[in-house]
């Protein structure tokens, strides 16, 4: 019998693409940004956590991944 992955838990990465400076080893997608609309990014990642909440359903959030810059 074959488990349904969509009825499976599941983890979420979220990423924060903006750093004080690049480090030359990091591969993540990042950039320097001295100034950036921090509160319109926040209302980007509370939206888009919105829409995934609503497609997901009841399935269980196991993880949350959280990386990418320098917070």
């Amino acid at each position: 019998m074959t488990e349904d992955w969509r009825n499976a838990g599941f983890g979420l990465y979220v990423h924060w693409p903006f750093c004080q400076a690049k480090c030359p080893y990091c591969d993540f997608n990042s950039h320097v940004a001295k100034k950036i609309d921090r509160s319109a990014w926040v209302r980007a990642y509370l939206a888009e956590l919105s829409r995934v909440a609503d497609e997901t359903g009841g399935r269980v959030l196991n993880t949350i991944y959280i990386g990418g810059g320098t917070p």
